[in-house]
C-alpha cells in the first residue's frame, strides 16, 4: 500500500470567509501556520473582512477573495454566483499543481461554498470543521429548515467532518446520514503558551473588588443582554462586583442602552476588541458566558488555563470542559436569575471560588501541537 508519509504529497487549502477574531478563524490560522512550520503544504483562501487580515495579506500561501463576504444576499446572487465559479477556477489550478489536494473548510459560508466548489472542481478530499452549527432552537423554522437542508445536501459530499465538541457530534449523528461513519473530534487548539506562562497564571492582585469577564461579539448568539441583566441583580446583593467586556459588535449601541438603564455605568467597562486579552484577564476574577449557541468556544478554554471559576449557560460543547459545582457554574439557557445568584455565592464564598479556581482538569487536548498532529493524522489517512 502506498505510503504518503512524504510531506510532498500533503496539500491542504484552508478556506474561510472572514478574518475576525473568533474561534474559527483562529483555529483555522493556527493550521496554515502550524502546517508549514511541520514542514507540509498549506494554502489559505478567505475574503478580506476582519483584523487578522492584515497579519497574511503579504504572504504568498495567501488569496484574499474581496467578494468572497460571510453575508449572504438574494439581491447580490449574481456577485455570489460569479465568486462561486471563480473559487473553482482557482481550486482547479491548485488542483493542477497539487494533485492530491485537500479542501478544508471553516465556518457555516465557506464550508457549505469551499465543498461544493471543490467538488465542481475535481478535488476527491473534502473535510469541514463544525464550530458549531448556523441552525439551532433559537431561529424560526422557516430559516432554521433552510440552513439544515443545505447542510444536509453538502454533507453527501463531504468526506470528512471535523467536530470540536461532543455534542455538535450527537446533533450530526442524528440529523445527517452516514455522519457517524466519516467524523473525527479534534479539539480546537488555544494559544497554550500566552495563556500558561508564569506571568500569565497570575493572582489577580489583592482589592476588595471581584471582577467578572467575558469575551464576546456584540450579536445575538452572545446574548450579552443576560449577562447584564445577571449583572445587575447580583450587583444589588454585592456592591463589589464589577463586569469587564471584550468585544465589539452591531449589538453595542443597545447594550450600552440597557446598561445605561441600570445605571450600571460606573460599573460595567466595555473595552473593544483587545488583540492581546491576557494582560486583561489577568485582572478577572471568574468569567461569564450567556451565549445561545456555540460549538465550544475558545474563550473557555483560556479562562480555565488562567484558572478563572466559570459561570455560563449550558450551551453547545462548554459542558465537555466545565463540570458544575467544580470548575464553575452552568445554568440553562435564559436562567439569568441563577447566574446572577452564582455570581454573588461565588463572590462572597471564598472556599468555593479557591476550590472551583485550583480545580485541575487536563486541558493538553486544547494544545496546538495536539490538534495540529492529530489533524495530519487525519490527512494522511483521507490519502489512502
Amino acid at each position: 500500500m502506498k505510503s504518503y508519509n512524504d510531506t510532498h504529497d500533503l496539500h491542504i487549502v484552508y478556506l474561510i470567509t472572514k478574518l475576525e477574531l473568533g474561534g474559527a478563524q483562529k483555529v483555522c490560522l493556527s493550521l496554515f501556520n502550524g502546517l508549514k512550520e511541520s514542514g507540509y503544504s498549506s494554502l489559505l483562501i478567505s475574503g478580506t473582512q476582519g483584523p487578522l487580515a492584515e497579519q497574511v495579506r503579504q504572504n504568498p500561501f495567501v488569496y484574499l477573495m474581496p467578494t468572497l463576504t460571510r453575508e449572504i444576499s438574494l439581491a447580490g446572487i449574481y456577485n455570489e454566483l460569479k465568486n462561486f465559479f471563480h473559487l473553482i477556477g482557482y481550486l482547479k489550478k491548485l488542483k493542477k499543481k497539487y494533485p492530491h489536494l485537500i479542501v478544508h473548510t471553516h465556518s457555516t459560508k465557506a464550508g457549505l461554498v469551499g465543498r461544493w466548489a471543490a467538488l465542481f472542481a475535481g478535488i476527491k478530499r473534502r473535510v469541514h470543521t463544525i464550530h458549531g452549527y448556523a441552525f439551532h432552537p433559537h431561529q424560526s423554522y422557516i430559516p432554521w429548515l433552510l440552513i439544515y437542508f443545505l447542510e444536509l445536501i453538502t454533507s453527501l459530499i463531504t468526506t470528512h467532518f471535523i467536530c470540536v465538541s461532543s455534542t455538535d457530534v450527537q446533533t450530526g449523528i442524528r440529523l445527517f446520514p452516514k455522519f457517524k461513519y466519516k467524523y473525527s473530534i479534534i479539539r480546537a487548539a488555544v494559544d497554550w503558551d500566552q495563556f500558561t506562562t508564569k506571568n500569565s497564571s497570575v493572582i489577580p492582585e489583592a482589592t476588595d473588588l471581584f471582577i467578572i469577564g467575558t469575551i464576546a461579539c456584540f450579536k445575538k448568539q452572545k446574548n450579552l443582554t443576560d449577562l447584564i441583566k445577571a449583572f445587575h441583580v447580583a450587583y444589588q446583593k454585592n456592591r463589589a462586583l464589577r463586569l469587564e467586556i471584550i468585544g465589539d459588535g452591531i449589538l453595542r449601541n443597545e447594550l450600552e442602552q440597557l446598561i445605561a438603564l441600570y445605571a450600571l455605568q460606573d460599573v460595567v467597562t466595555l473595552h473593544g476588541w483587545q488583540k492581546n486579552v491576557v494582560p486583561y484577564m489577568q485582572k478577572w476574577h471568574a468569567f461569564a458566558l450567556t451565549s445561545l449557541w456555540e460549538g465550544l468556544p475558545c474563550a473557555i478554554i483560556e479562562a480555565r488555563l488562567l484558572k478563572l471559576p466559570i459561570l455560563a449557560y449550558n450551551t453547545g460543547g462548554i459542558h465537555d470542559v466545565i463540570i458544575s459545582t467544580k470548575n464553575g457554574f452552568l445554568y440553562n439557557q435564559k436562567d439569568w436569575a441563577s447566574m446572577a445568584q452564582g455570581m454573588v455565592e461565588l463572590s462572597t464564598n471564598k472556599e468555593l471560588y479557591n476550590s472551583m479556581q485550583n480545580y485541575n482538569e487536563d486541558l493538553f487536548d486544547y494544545h496546538a501541537t495536539t490538534m495540529i498532529n492529530n489533524h495530519i493524522m487525519l490527512y494522511k489517512e483521507l490519502l489512502f
